[in-house]
């Protein structure tokens, strides 16, 4: 057997196991008609007043807002909509100093991150934290925690004309890494220094239990250090298992592997299974990904199902410090405790379902007749070159879109995402020999497995921890909420909320259609890319799944003439590119450095060098109009 076909052997048993399992999640959740995806909107309440939409007659600096179907109180409920994520106590964040100098961490909004600032903090009386986009207080029965939600991701900021607009569900241009690494220092120093420890004891510890002029009494001061010290050494770590040779910038993120380290190294306790998360990808764009039949850059997720939905969701948030607690199995129905915000994740997926794509802002740089013209004739080219593989996106409530899924052979482009995906392994340790879901359907664990079987057992396991009884279903879809109605409640007797769950599976409850789900998948090959409808193209700079291309104009020539090194970080926008100005940013990006290739999409399929430049300028005209 030669080297392709293993890998493609091993893909194929990797997506036939992770389909699986979810598949059998969703039997146990899921009635036979739970294909259809509901179109309810999500949640309408939180701040109402802050920044309008419309781009017109708004001073300078003040963020613009294009229409993009959500109201102006989704979108401030989005921009803090906890997932789970809890980082670390969140008056302790709060109280952290930069580790350089006795500046306080969050005292610039972690702007010098490339995070952005909330234009709804403080509104409707609330009090101002001056936390950025995507940074949330998350409050359990545990206590406060800063967590990371999915608009410090999945947002972004245009800057055209002197005028800045906030793209919603657009590809953040933040260095995760910068933040991790800095955070790690913060947290080394305040342990390290006894002034800097001083400070951030009397921050951090109430006043009221503190001495009049004293301060916080020794005891106090000993319990604060010794957990501060367990966390800075586990942080410590945490960084050093995410530093790589190649360093990934502004704008991208090696997802899939932070979330394999996460959940089945620090997660599962075995420092064995975590990797160099070195194949950094451009955090994708979310408008119309609920209506996509795969979704990830290498199409590994399937997102038909609502249950599937939520597991691509869990296991992000597992990814980004989720608290998980994995124990030994004992008897089943089996589950693994998690904070993960279920109810929360469905409200969020719920309301992407009713995100569109932001059209270009004619009122802040209207096109010419003549880039009309040029559109016009785009659109030949574009139908000849890239509708094969880049549909139009359809609309509509209820739409669905097959997305195009072509070999890295065919594409060309780095295979290092792909590549990583299929071929990271792990050691699965307690849970060798566990059925996840518990059905007599499922395989056992083995002693090893693929990174990508393993995480989907864990998420199988988080989606399946009971529920707290009658949790809050607003905002949640029709298709949403058979999932939280058919897990178990908090309370409920074990024995008899697993036969129930275990009816599930009979013939009436959905057998069918896991047999279906899973034979449609059988024999799924991920060493590919996927290919998704361009609209909203304009505002989703750097191009290519690992952002190597700089701006559109450049995605049409042969990679010979691409950028060898362009910046990456500046949010200015080449009109004339189409892409964000690659002369000026903080980050040198190297094409060739590995996992940074720019080859690819390129050829006679492509029209790279069919087109000459002034048919380039056509298509690029209509990819504008997308």
């Amino acid at each position: 057997m030669t080297r392709s076909q293993a890998a493609r052997q091993t893909a194929r048993h990797a997506a036939r196991h992770a389909a699986r399992v979810v598949a059998l999640t969703a039997a146990i959740l899921l009635p036979a008609q739970a294909g259809s995806r509901a179109a309810d909107r999500g949640p309408t309440d939180g701040p109402g007043d802050g920044p309008a939409d419309g781009p017109s007659d708004r001073p300078d600096g003040t963020p613009h807002f294009l229409e993009q179907s959500w109201t102006p109180q989704e979108r401030a409920w989005f921009y803090r909509a906890s997932q789970g994520s809890q980082i670390m106590p969140y008056a302790w964040f709060m109280s952290l100093e930069r580790p350089d100098d006795d500046t306080l961490f969050v005292a610039d909004g972690l702007a010098r991150f490339g995070y952005l600032p909330n234009p709804y903090d403080g509104t409707r009386g609330s009090d101002r934290s001056g936390l950025p986009i995507g940074f949330v207080k998350d409050v359990d029965d545990r206590g406060e925690w800063i967590g990371m939600t999915c608009a410090a991701c999945h947002v972004n900021r245009v800057d055209l004309r002197g005028r800045s607009i906030l793209i919603d569900g657009g590809p953040a241009d933040a260095d995760m890494f910068a933040f991790i690494e800095e955070l790690g220092r913060a947290l080394a120093r305040t342990r390290d220094d006894p002034a800097r420890f001083e400070r951030f004891a009397r921050r951090v510890i109430p006043a009221e239990l503190s001495a009049p002029g004293t301060g916080p009494s020794e005891p106090d001061r000993r319990r604060l250090r010794a957990s501060l010290t367990r966390l800075a050494e586990d942080f410590s770590r945490y960084v050093a298992s995410s530093r790589t040779a190649v360093p990934w910038g502004p704008a991208r993120l090696d997802a899939f592997g932070m979330i394999f380290n996460r959940a089945t190294g620090i997660d599962l306790r075995d420092p064995h299974n975590i990797a160099p998360p070195d194949a950094p990808v451009s955090y994708p764009f979310l408008w119309d990904t609920s209506w996509h039949d795969r979704v990830q850059w290498n199409g590994s997720a399937a997102n038909g199902l609502a249950v599937e939905r939520l597991g691509r969701n869990v296991g992000e948030v597992l990814g980004v410090f989720a608290r998980t607690d994995i124990r030994e199995p004992t008897l089943p129905p089996l589950w693994f405790e998690t904070s993960a915000d279920r109810v929360n994740l469905l409200r969020i997926e719920n309301q992407l379902g009713a995100l569109t794509a932001p059209a270009w802002p004619d009122r802040i740089a209207p096109r010419t007749e003549a880039q009309a013209r040029d559109a016009a004739a785009g659109k030949v080219h574009y139908d000849r070159y890239c509708l094969s593989c880049h549909a139009i996106a359809p609309t509509g409530a209820n739409r669905t879109l097959t997305v195009t899924l072509t070999p890295l052979a065919e594409i060309g482009t780095d295979p290092k995402m792909a590549t990583n995906a299929v071929s990271r392994r792990a050691r699965t340790g307690i849970l060798e020999g566990v059925r996840m879901p518990f059905l007599a359907t499922t395989p056992p664990l083995a002693a090893e497995t693929s990174s990508l079987e393993l995480v989907a057992t864990l998420v199988a396991g988080a989606i399946l921890a009971p529920l707290d009884r009658a949790p809050d279903q607003a905002g949640v879809g029709a298709d949403q909420a058979v999932i939280l109605d058919r897990l178990l409640k908090r309370g409920t007797a074990a024995l008899e909320a697993r036969n129930a769950m275990l009816d599930d599976v009979s013939t009436a409850g959905g057998k069918g259609l896991v047999a279906a789900f899973v034979g449609a998948r059988r024999d799924r090959d991920l060493m590919v890319y996927k290919a998704r409808p361009l609209n909203g193209i304009w505002a989703t700079g750097p191009y290519l799944h690992n952002g190597s291309v700089p701006n559109l104009y450049e995605l049409l020539l042969p990679s010979s003439r691409r950028s060898r090194t362009f910046r990456v970080g500046s949010r200015e926008l080449d009109e004339d590119r189409i892409g964000f100005r690659s002369d000026v940013g903080p980050f040198l990006f190297d094409t060739a450095l590995p996992g940074n290739a720019n080859t690819g999409h390129e050829g006679p399929a492509y029209g790279t060098e069919q087109l000459d430049d002034a048919q380039r300028r056509q298509l690029l005209e209509y990819l504008r109009t997308l």
